[in-house]
């Protein structure tokens, strides 16, 4: 019996040995890696800037809306409407477009209502600019037949009406002439052009006060249009070149920014070398390398290493010879 027994006992303690295996204690176990908080927290903000920032919005404008005539800021929750109703219908003309409504989308509620001013006639409508609103401005554009307004989403209010203004004289052809056919917003500048004059831009830097920019440099083509050229600081640095074109046909409108980068540049050239075809710029610096400009094709022309270094004139001439 005894021998019964004491083999019992070993056969336990073989079973429980076997069972605990090579298992660490609990005390051995890895410590869970701590979070990281700000990836956490960033990725918490991301996500509820996304879930902000909605895709639609369920609201309602009363009144006539011409097409392209109403955006959605949907960051800001604002509803920007141009629209003809009741206020503005005048007897002999019709419809009148020109009431300037701002909803809030987060309530539906009419945040702003605007009757804007009679331009040139009280048929002509007045349109939201093509590129409506960039975080750089914060600004929506709205033209008329003659006359600009910009809305400050950020301030919900109407900035006083603006006017193109251009370098030299214009000579109007017929009533149409000088109708604003198109207006866009592109960084701090508001850049249209009307008809029958040119290209125009308006400086957007002090939203208070926003103020006209001359062309740097205007040909005018031998088929009568103006090809004006505008100095606009770059973002990387130096100065960008634009030419604003209009493709009446097309109904296509570019900024057309010259350089592929900013240019650190001098500008100072006579007035009477700023009203060719061709115009000749320096590179600041050691190098003083030579930027050739084509107004009437509207681009810069790619200059040989040893053109770029030779006098104005000389760089004219091989200009006149190979720009085409």
């Amino acid at each position: 019996m005894r021998y019964i027994i004491q083999l019992a006992l070993v056969l336990m303690v073989s079973l429980l040995v076997s069972c605990g295996g090579d298992a660490p204690s609990g005390n051995s176990q890895p410590a869970p890696a701590p979070a990281d908080t700000a990836s956490t927290q960033a990725s918490t903000e991301a996500d509820a800037n996304a879930a902000a920032t909605r895709a639609a919005h369920d609201c309602t404008v009363e009144g006539k809306i011409l097409e392209g005539n109403q955006t959605w800021l949907n960051q800001q929750e604002l509803l920007i409407t141009v629209l003809a109703d009741d206020s503005t219908n005048d007897p002999d003309y019709g419809e009148g477009h020109r009431v300037l409504v701002v909803t809030d989308t987060k309530t539906c509620e009419e945040v702003q209502r605007e009757i804007l001013p009679v331009s040139s006639s009280p048929d002509f409508p007045y349109y939201i600019a093509e590129i409506v609103y960039n975080n750089t401005s914060q600004l929506v554009g709205i033209r008329g037949a003659d006359v600009i307004y910009c809305y400050d989403v950020v301030q919900q209010a109407l900035l006083s009406p603006l006017s193109p203004s251009f370098l030299n004289e214009r000579i109007t052809d017929d009533a149409q002439s000088g109708m604003i056919q198109r207006l866009e917003v592109w960084e701090n500048y508001l850049i249209g052009y009307a008809q029958d004059m040119g290209t125009f831009v308006f400086d957007l830097s002090d939203k208070g006060a926003p103020k006209a920019l001359l062309p740097y440099a205007e040909f005018k083509t031998p088929t009568g249009d103006f090809h004006s050229m505008f100095m606009v600081p770059s973002s990387d640095a130096g100065l960008q070149a634009i030419v604003p074109q209009y493709d009446y046909d097309a109904d296509e409108f570019k900024v057309n920014p010259l350089f592929q980068a900013g240019k650190s540049l001098n500008t100072n050239i006579p007035k009477s070398a700023k009203n060719n075809r061709f115009l000749v710029l320096r590179e600041q610096g050691e190098s003083g390398k030579a930027v050739g400009i084509d107004l009437l094709n509207c681009k810069e022309i790619a200059l040989p290493e040893d053109t770029a270094r030779k006098k104005v004139q000389e760089v004219l001439s091989w200009l006149r010879a190979n720009a085409g």
